[in-house]
């Protein structure tokens, strides 16, 4: 039996990992045109573009897991009732159920896999690609360091240090030279948000140098004339579902402190955590679908039934967290139910 485990892991993990190159490569084609019509903004071209969808790949492949899984493990039972060698297994006395046990544990490296790649590289390459894009496509960001993103308007240079959802962002630093280069003026600001009539800024100190004069006030708010344009902030947000576990609950915590919506934020956050779940689910699904006494059907069927499962499982729980932001309803229960559900019908269907 632990020969067969052996047989079977490594089987899963590679028919698995083959089906993830197959999708990644699909979709990242796909992406690469719907970049390309981009191409021709600002600095941004073809070789932008493919760095890139190159950076966003481990994003992807986080995002495709469910599916390449669902599909390697077709793939694993499809062959080895192909070759007879299922059904030799079902007769042994190995029941639906074990069967099912071991394939949870053959994935286990699998899950284990999609968390590094999805904790650790995407967001990392993820952060990189959006720069990289925000730069290449405006001319107005031209610095990121770990204190912000720096942006030049006309003879001033702006520091933002937090940039938020909703044309807001946090702890501004504005600094205006003359035409000599000479620094005339420094202002801080609590917040700046985006209104019908433009900037406004919040919470100001500001400093004025005047030959050897230097001067200060407090403002409570005041209008700021700006050619910053809040569409291009955006190009620099990362979205909340690809952020990591770590980074999305300090940010519910800063968003919860401050009083404002975090749903989105949970619900990216429950994903994250379901996510490992719902791989061995989908890994497992594929047990009752194939049948260790039907030879005739070839791989390829078993290859398009699992693309198919997978492809309906995401839609019906992209649907679901959806439907459940919709409706109001706690960002838990609308993603957590399909895996739920999912997990109580192989329970049925899995009993002997």
């Amino acid at each position: 039996m632990s020969v067969f485990r052996r047989y079977f892991a490594g089987m899963l993990f590679w028919t698995t990992l083959l089906a993830l190159a197959v999708l990644l490569a699909l979709f990242s084609f796909f992406s690469l045109i719907d970049q390309l019509e981009d191409a021709g903004k600002g600095n941004y071209g073809p070789v932008q573009a493919s760095f890139y969808v190159l950076l966003t790949m481990p994003r992807l492949a986080s995002e495709l897991f469910p599916i390449a899984a669902m599909i390697g493990s077709m793939a694993t039972l499809g062959i080895l009732a192909h070759g007879s060698e299922l059904a030799v297994i079902r007769t042994a006395g190995v029941s639906q159920a074990e069967l099912g046990r071991l394939l949870v544990e053959a994935a286990l490296p699998l899950v284990l896999l999609a968390i590094i790649v999805g904790e650790l590289v995407a967001p990392f390459a993820e952060e990189k690609a959006q720069h990289l894009r925000s730069i290449a496509m405006t001319q107005q960001i031209t610095l990121k360091t770990k204190y912000g993103f720096w942006a030049r308007d006309g003879n001033s240079y702006i520091n933002i240090r937090k940039i938020l959802p909703g044309r807001r962002v946090e702890q501004i630093y504005i600094y205006e030279f003359d035409g000599d280069s000479r620094l005339r003026t420094s202002t801080r600001a609590r917040e700046a948000r985006y209104t019908a009539d433009g900037w406004l800024l919040e919470g100001i100190q500001q400093t004025t140098i005047d030959g050897e004069t230097i001067t200060q006030r407090s403002l409570k708010r005041a209008a700021w004339d700006s050619l910053l344009d809040p569409r291009m902030l955006s190009l620099v947000i990362i979205e909340p579902q690809y952020l990591t576990v770590v980074g999305l609950a300090r940010y519910i915590g800063y968003l919860r402190k401050n009083s404002q919506d975090s749903r989105v934020y949970e619900q990216a956050l429950w994903v994250k955590l379901v996510r490992p779940f719902s791989i061995l689910a989908m890994i497992v699904l594929a047990v009752p679908l194939v049948r260790a006494h039907v030879r005739s059907a070839p791989v390829g069927q078993r290859v398009f039934q699992g693309a198919a499962a997978g492809v309906l499982f995401h839609i019906v729980n992209q649907a679901s967290g959806n439907l459940g932001m919709v409706y109001g309803l706690a960002p838990p229960l609308g993603v957590v139910t399909p895996t739920v559900m999912l997990i109580g019908v192989l329970i049925w269907m899995l009993r002997d």
